[in-house]
């Protein structure tokens, strides 16, 4: 056991000293490395502020970070009414499904700013209550003005409410648009369902293996994101040709 801990120890330390030779670190780094611990010191003070580390410390800050209650939400706004304290109260009271008042502070935000955050909320709040027509109205704003906010949310939940205001079929061309802006394997997948279920297997059959093709020629960090989709849309082709 302590001879394969010395392996991790020697083989995270060597990767360690790799990335501060790339980056071109400043000399005292080399030395530091070398020291007991000091790998843990640089990966800690210098590799984890890199892009691709953020999710990782999203997740600590939010277990060190104490949520603020509604109580307190509702404090802060009373107290300073600002644009961003009436969508964070917003935002908790749509978590909470109390989607009217949500929908409520949503509009008085707007009023303030016409933001993607108070749109994309708002629209939320109104799916909530069932009022898909004036969902579609937000939604279709927020695409208007930032197409890719929340890695391109707004349009599955437009596609939705579309189809919950029995208009399913304006969702095929919408998301058309989508797949030819982003052809991304789950954007082609969501593409597929819809034409499925409009009765166009044949083309839905058409994104999910152009998107399963794209897959095997990506790199491969690609391909390790979206392992779980490929497989998913396997399953869709699969199933799609034995209906």
């Amino acid at each position: 056991m302590i001879r394969i801990l010395t392996i991790l120890q020697t083989a995270f330390s060597l990767w360690m000293l790799i990335d501060a030779i790339r980056r071109r670190s400043p000399f005292y780094w080399y030395i530091l490395i070398l020291l007991p611990f000091g790998e843990i010191a640089y990966f800690l003070m210098v590799k984890i502020h890199d892009p691709e580390w953020q999710p990782i410390r999203d997740r600590f800050a939010s277990i060190f970070q104490r949520k603020a209650s509604l109580q307190d939400l509702r404090y802060r706004r009373e107290q300073t009414p600002s644009f961003e304290n009436t969508v964070g109260l917003a935002q908790a009271l749509y978590n909470a499904k109390q989607f009217e008042e949500a929908v409520d502070l949503f509009q008085r935000a707007l009023r303030m700013e016409e933001s993607e955050e108070a749109l994309y909320g708002l629209s939320l709040s109104l799916m909530g209550l069932k009022q898909h027509g004036e969902a579609i109205e937000r939604l279709s704003r927020l695409i208007e003005l930032r197409p890719e906010y929340e890695d391109y949310d707004g349009w599955p939940h437009l596609a939705l409410a579309l189809t919950e205001a029995g208009r399913s079929k304006e969702a095929v061309p919408l998301l058309e648009r989508l797949v030819e802006m982003s052809p991304r394997l789950n954007h082609r997948m969501l593409l597929a369902h819809y034409l499925m279920r409009n009765g166009n297997a044949q083309q839905a059959r058409r994104q999910l293996e152009t998107g399963i093709a794209e897959y095997h020629q990506a790199p491969r960090y690609l391909k390790k994101r979206q392992r779980a989709w490929v497989r998913q849309a396997k399953k869709m082709l699969q199933q799609s040709q034995s209906d």
